[in-house]
């Protein structure tokens, strides 16, 4: 929806690692499907080993990096919250990089690394009037590049930067939060009101293909644009855009995506006709079928079988493939106050229950850009999702959304982010009946909503619904103070106060509002737990700071797989584990770090065990270590590298070019007796790491805690003292099969 109301031509930190506990003796299978991510994000990585027993890579790497990309909605009227979102990002950087220990767990944050990039929700209208770069501002079109835009700086005391890049930072550097917030502040709110959020941030994170260009010819009109039967066009490649992703995003850190919007998403799929809701004039555009409006406003057709769904189910279609309903001869509504007008500006409303078709592209578009190896690109081609592409899997993603939706509906009562259950999803996005009023869109006041009489009192969520007065504007799902309280968008006219619950007396607009960000919220539902939500009503962004630290905290320091153990009456698990080491060159010999030995060696191996002490030689033999190398074309791959001994120690050799990287190997010792009960029931279990390290598996619930058990993981894997794996490094199990 275009925000300016009929002004459319305006602008643990110990390490754990989850697992599925399953009765498969001790077999190891993690199959490379990580729990919340598709079997293809990750091959298979089984080396080579003796007869009777497994060896597979775990991803229990500790990740100390962290890509952080901000996707901003500059439409008209969201000055205020990228104000408020500004003032909250330094305690959101700060939170995440803060070496003091943390209260929860007692050890500082892992965050070594951090890349910022903002970009906004402004795609242009895709060569129609609406958001035409020559009829208003290039900001209406930004492109998926990184801002700030060349030569525009933020708010005050902020620089005017000479070219467009991403916030880098890393340990022992300055704080980063005020760089940050002069970037968010620099994206401004003159942008396109048709906010294309998901697609931005899919253009840039995900597109192997981005276009250059996607636009239909059209000669524009006060009314309307002429644009025949022409179609969107989609050319060339975004080359500017892929060189900064490629210094934007890195292979092996955590992604974390925060999108701020106070509309829905309106991210039109640039393909044939789709241009029409952009380009068509005000109450020209073709309706639906009278049926239509019984379809689901959840029910967004994309599909060949969704549309086949839409019409033999549904019986609905547009009136521009079947003008044959009586309801296609139905003008839309002369009298504007609450009736729907076909407005330019609510064109992105209900599109298949009001016009018979979606010109959007479908919410499993941005479901599967988070959790699927392979996406299409703009050339409609399927090809390596590049967020995956060097190794990330889907438990390495953390999608977050500050949007339209009542602060007490996602907010508990003492001020913390809720951990949204179904009962509460049902509230946001559920059925209508089930759905908290709030959260209906509607043109017209709503049923079950107090009617606005010029006291917001009436209802402390949105003010209470009002009379829209010329039919092209939305029912809020909430409000909040500005902290500006001077003109606004929304209070011309005499008696603003008496009409809408923003406004003050003397014109001025005391509060800012929000509409039911529907698509946002489905799609962060859909992302189960690697989603959060946010209220952007709420008077503080501190419950958004808390549960994003909380999420990308718990990302970069445990990584879910589905994997297989069984335990002996002790705890313990008839396996080993190996930790081959990038910067290991720089480690004299395994035992020089406590939890550690060389491969084979005592204590990490005893007698009368499935594993007794064996010399370094042999142990060796037994290992071809799938690590990753990086090719010519710069591409981290997967590759089976036979180990070998030099000087007593355990060597992967990797086929890096130009330069192989050599990976010391050490095998990591699994607590006993006391320690190893300790660690697998107790969750405040730790050891002084000068004194000892090691391992040990639990299924304990505590221990497993509610990001693993959320994904179906039964067990944890728990490393303490020298047995936390470095930064960069690779942990692969052998275990004896039955």
């Amino acid at each position: 929806m275009l925000a300016s109301r009929s002004r459319w031509l305006r602008p643990s930190l110990a390490i754990c690692t989850c697992l599925l506990l399953g009765a498969c003796g001790s077999k190891v299978d993690n199959g490379g499907e990580d729990a919340g991510a598709t079997p293809d994000v990750e091959p298979k990585d089984t080396g080579t080993v003796t007869t009777g027993r497994t060896l597979t890579k775990l991803r229990v790497t500790s990740v100390d990096k962290l890509d952080l990309l901000l996707v901003i909605d500059n439409s008209i009227s969201m000055a205020d919250k990228q104000s408020e979102l500004g003032r909250r990002l330094p305690e959101l950087i700060a939170a995440l990089t803060d070496p003091t220990p943390d209260p929860k767990t007692g050890k500082p944050s892992n965050l070594h690394d951090l890349h910022v990039g903002v970009i906004s929700s402004s795609l242009g209208s895709h060569g129609t009037s609406a958001c035409a770069v020559e009829i208003t501002n290039k900001h209406n079109n930004d492109k998926g590049h990184l801002l700030p835009r060349a030569g525009e700086g933020g708010g005050a005391g902020c620089p005017a930067p000479v070219a467009a890049s991403a916030i880098t930072w890393t340990s022992g550097a300055p704080d980063p939060g005020l760089a940050t917030s002069c970037v968010v502040q620099s994206v401004k709110d003159d942008g396109c009101g048709y906010e294309e959020t998901w697609e931005s941030a899919y253009h840039f994170l995900v597109d192997p293909a981005p276009y250059a260009k996607a636009e239909v010819k059209c000669t524009f009109g006060i009314s309307g644009d002429a644009c025949g039967n022409n179609k969107v066009i989609v050319e060339g490649l975004d080359e500017e855009l892929l060189a900064q992703r490629k210094a934007f995003l890195r292979p092996d850190s955590l992604l974390a995506v925060v999108v701020l919007s106070d509309e829905n998403d309106a991210s039109l799929k640039p393909a044939g006709l789709n241009w029409l809701p952009w380009g068509y004039g005000k109450g020209q555009l073709q309706r639906g079928w009278a049926s239509c409006a019984t379809v689901p406003d959840e029910f967004e057709p994309e599909t060949a079988a969704d549309f086949t769904k839409l019409h033999n189910e549904y019986k609905c279609f547009s009136c521009f493939e079947d003008a044959s309903d009586p309801n296609c001869k139905v003008k839309w509504a002369t009298d504007p106050l609450n009736n729907d007008v076909d407005g330019r500006n609510v064109r992105a409303f209900h599109m298949t229950q009001r016009l018979g078709y979606n010109f959007l592209w479908g919410r499993q578009r941005y479901v599967d850009a988070f959790t699927k190896a392979t996406v299409f690109g703009s050339d409609n081609k399927l090809a390596a999702n590049p967020i995956f592409a060097g190794g990330r899997d889907a438990s390495m993603v953390v999608v977050a959304a500050i949007v339209g939706v009542p602060k007490g509906l996602v907010t508990n009562s003492d001020g913390t982010p809720k951990v949204m259950t179904e009962a509460d999803w049902e509230k946001v996005v559920g059925p209508i009946g089930k759905r908290d009023v709030h959260m209906i869109e509607s043109i017209a006041p709503r049923a079950g909503v107090t009617k606005f009489a010029g006291d917001r009192s009436i209802d402390p969520i949105n003010g209470g619904d009002r009379d829209v007065l010329d039919g092209d504007d939305l029912q809020y799902a909430c409000i909040a103070p500005r902290t500006e309280k001077g003109k606004g968008n929304e209070c011309d006219g005499p008696s603003p106060d008496k009409k809408n619950p923003l406004c003050a007396a003397d014109g001025t607009q005391p509060y800012f509002k929000a509409y039911p960000g529907l698509r946002h919220l489905r799609i962060v539902k859909d992302l189960g737990v690697s989603g959060f939500v946010a209220s952007i009503c709420n008077d503080t962004y501190r419950p958004a700071v808390l549960g994003i630290t909380d999420k990308v905290k718990g990302a970069l320091n445990s990584q879910c797989l589905r994997t297989y153990f069984s335990q002996d009456p002790t705890g313990a698990v008839k396996a080993l584990l190996f930790e081959s080491m990038k910067d290991g060159a720089a480690i004299a010999r395994c035992e020089d770090i406590p939890g550690l030995c060389t491969p084979g060696a005592a204590p990490c191996r005893t007698e009368g065990t499935d594993f007794p002490p064996i010399p370094p030689e042999r142990a060796a033999a037994e290992m071809s270590l799938p690590i990753t190398v990086v090719g010519a074309d710069g591409v981290p791959k997967s590759v089976s590298t036979q180990a070998v001994v030099e000087a007593g120690n355990v060597w992967v050799i990797g086929a890096d070019s130009p330069s192989p990287r050599k990976h010391l190997v050490c095998e990591l010792l699994q607590l006993s007796g006391p320690s190893l009960t300790m660690c697998t029931t107790n969750k405040d279990f730790s050891l002084d790491p000068a004194k000892g390290g090691g391992w040990c598996y639990s299924s304990k619930a505590d221990i497993v805690g509610d990001q693993c058990k959320s994904l179906g993981s039964s067990g944890t894997l728990r490393f303490f003292g020298g047995t936390e794996p470095r930064s960069g490094s690779e942990v692969f199990v052998l275990a004896a099969t039955p």
